[in-house]
């Protein structure tokens, strides 16, 4: 496998870094600023753990499937899935600051109060200036609770948890983070950092792209030093919450600061997560949670026990409006002139996969 002049060549030279953050820390040549991942001396090595575990190389859908779930999807929208909810934290398990039913903080709380892991890698801090964080109490989760949108190299932090010995991490993350820690987990990777209990639990966030650095910019732009207390980005615009009032724009102002290596991405709702979560764009009280592995199942069942969230059934009008989005984001990207299979930044779609997303793609789209 090659190493890290690969991937500066192939991923960090052409802006297909995500931000995913797990090179950062393998290697002590390659630092981060913000989003900003770059090597700033090279390490001589022709082999090396930063190019294996990159979100943006050599990785292929049917084969992630295979080695996370043990099968093949069948439904080339969602991916692998036991079951999809709406679910809301209850009152007492919702954390102040979180977004719309404040699922993810609830379970990654709950995941460390009953002892099912010792930490959580999250993103804290400000919507206008997140950074990574590593949580070893409830409250520090609820601390790090609301979406950011810039992409934020999490990643990093679970490699310094690694090193300071800790094992039985949970991860929460966008679907590159979480491909990348698929990634590490399967891999023959030197170190004893990488061993099968690293990490135990992967909860992933729905992410149509993220934003770079240059956002903050835009925003200093348009608030004028008012403080930001919240942002969400809704189907129709972002809005902006501040000390104020709220800003409101369309999705064409954000697109100058999309990340490149997110118009390659084919995961909107991070597929190779134990439980994926995201926005319902129905109903603001309420998450749309998907089930992916039996822990994930585990997971949800201990939080029903113990009055942690709740859930309902997903709405049957709602489900092709989700898959029509997750479906149109793969065909964009695979009828983009950007895309070819295997080469940097871009995933391996095996050819029956293909033919059903078109196939599935088509069904929905009417």
């Amino acid at each position: 496998m090659p190493g890290q002049e690969r991937l500066k060549n192939d991923i960090l030279s052409n802006d297909l870094c995500s931000a995913c953050g797990l090179c950062v820390g393998l290697c002590p040549y390659i630092k981060t600023r913000r989003d900003r991942v770059r090597v700033i001396y090279p390490c001589g090595l022709d082999q090396g753990t930063c190019y294996s575990v990159c979100p943006k190389t050599g990785l292929d859908l049917g084969e992630m499937d295979r080695r996370v779930f043990g099968r093949e999807r069948e439904d080339q929208a969602l991916g692998v899935l036991q079951g999809i909810y709406f679910a809301r934290a209850t009152a007492g398990s919702k954390a102040p600051g979180a977004q719309y039913g404040g699922v993810t903080s609830a379970l990654a709380a709950l995941a460390l109060q009953q002892g099912l892991i010792s930490g959580a890698i999250l993103t804290g801090g400000e919507a206008d200036n997140p950074h990574p964080a590593l949580a070893r109490t409830a409250e520090e989760v609820y601390a790090c609770a609301g979406s950011k949108y810039v992409g934020v190299p999490t990643l990093a932090e679970l490699n310094r948890a690694l090193r300071d010995g800790l094992t039985g991490l949970g991860v929460v993350g966008r679907p590159c983070q979480v491909a990348a820690v698929r990634k590490m987990q399967q891999g023959n990777l030197p170190g004893a950092q990488f061993n099968a209990s690293a990490v135990e639990l992967v909860l992933g966030l729905f992410c149509v792209a993220s934003l770079t650095p240059d956002f903050y910019n835009f925003l200093a732009e348009q608030v004028k030093g008012e403080k930001i207390i919240k942002m969400d980005i809704p189907e129709d615009g972002p809005v902006v919450e501040t000390s104020a009032g709220n800003y409101r724009w369309s999705m064409d102002d954000l697109r100058p600061y999309v990340h490149k290596a997110c118009n390659l991405c084919l995961d909107l709702t991070s597929e190779w997560a134990d439980i994926s979560v995201g926005a319902t764009e129905y109903d603001k009280a309420w998450n749309t949670l998907v089930v992916r592995s039996d822990q994930g199942r585990g997971l949800l069942d201990l939080a029903l026990e113990k009055g942690v969230i709740e859930i309902k059934e997903y709405p049957p009008q709602r489900l092709p409006v989700l898959r029509r989005a997750a479906l149109n984001k793969k065909m964009r990207v695979l009828t983009g002139k950007g895309y070819q299979g295997g080469l940097p930044g871009c995933p391996v779609v095996p050819e029956e996969y293909r033919r059903q997303i078109e196939v599935q793609w088509g069904g929905v789209s009417q």
